[in-house]
């Protein structure tokens, strides 16, 4: 555990439906909103019994270091998450955090106000940039969102983008909303949008995306970090369950770890393996 994480057992403020299969859980955490930084996650203890033994890695969706509390946004798609969703106001959960590394924030990137951020989003993968667009937002550059999913029925935190002043483009394989195909169709419009400035690509959603994403950006010659999504089960460093190929500049390649290394890399840093 690093040390600005800590492990407390949060309060569940408010835990709501937002579309099918998409849960948002409002925990009261002092201890973890206070030093949370957009891009990091919590893991999540889902059961007071041994099955299932592992905690599950949750990206923070929402941060209020005043009130004390965080935001979590999640899908129910197995055992773990499936009983997550069946916690009630008043019950408490055993969180570990906050973990990791995050997105690079306005103040950290030189000239930022010759950038514009853009976000990119795959199905869940939307939840760790909405933090990420509050911070540019307060800077004064709420920046563009570009989002894909199977449906627009299925794709939660919108309304969250545009209430911050974001440009939203959405991506559908159906053909429910926006463009019909996948969110790299999307691309063209950034290098419309941006006018002077230039494109600063965050990227989060499943891995064949974030490489489409990766490549796009590089051929355009456009900054880009992305969060990697993988398989955790300690989310310490200790059990090496989530390493990805990583490449610092000048130096040669080795294995990262997404947990503690990342989950946020530039990437140049990262080594795609096709």
């Amino acid at each position: 555990m690093n040390d600005q994480a800590c492990k407390v057992e949060a309060a569940v403020l408010r835990h709501e439906a937002v579309c099918p299969g998409f849960y948002c859980l409002e925990l009261d955490a002092p201890l973890i909103a206070t030093k949370a930084q957009p891009g990091q996650f919590v893991q999540v203890r889902v059961s007071r019994g041994l099955d299932p033994l592992l905690p599950r890695p949750i990206s923070f969706f929402g941060i209020d270091a005043a009130a004390g509390t965080v935001r979590l946004l999640y899908a129910a798609i197995g055992k773990g998450t499936q009983l997550l969703a069946e916690l009630a106001v008043g019950e408490k959960v055993t969180l570990w955090g906050p973990l990791g590394q995050g997105w690079a924030l306005p103040e950290a990137i030189t000239a930022a106000g010759e950038v514009m951020p853009v976000f990119v989003a795959g199905g869940i993968g939307i939840a760790p940039l909405l933090p990420l667009a509050a911070a540019w937002a307060k800077a004064g550059q709420p920046g563009m969102l570009l989002y894909g999913g199977r449906s627009q029925s299925l794709m939660p935190a919108i309304g969250d983008f545009e209430a911050l002043g974001v440009k939203v483009a959405l991506a559908t394989e159906d053909g429910s909303a926006g463009h019909q195909g996948y969110v790299t169709g999307l691309l063209d419009q950034v290098a419309q949008a941006s006018g002077e400035q230039t494109p600063l690509l965050y990227v989060c959603g499943p891995h064949p995306m974030l490489n489409a994403v990766q490549q796009a950006a590089a051929a355009r010659n456009w900054r880009c970090q992305v969060s990697m999504e993988e398989r955790m089960c300690c989310g310490l460093g200790a059990c090496l369950s989530c390493v990805c190929k990583h490449q610092a500049e000048g130096a040669p390649w080795t294995y990262a770890k997404v947990c503690t290394d990342g989950p946020v890399f530039w990437r140049e840093e990262v080594i795609w393996d096709d």
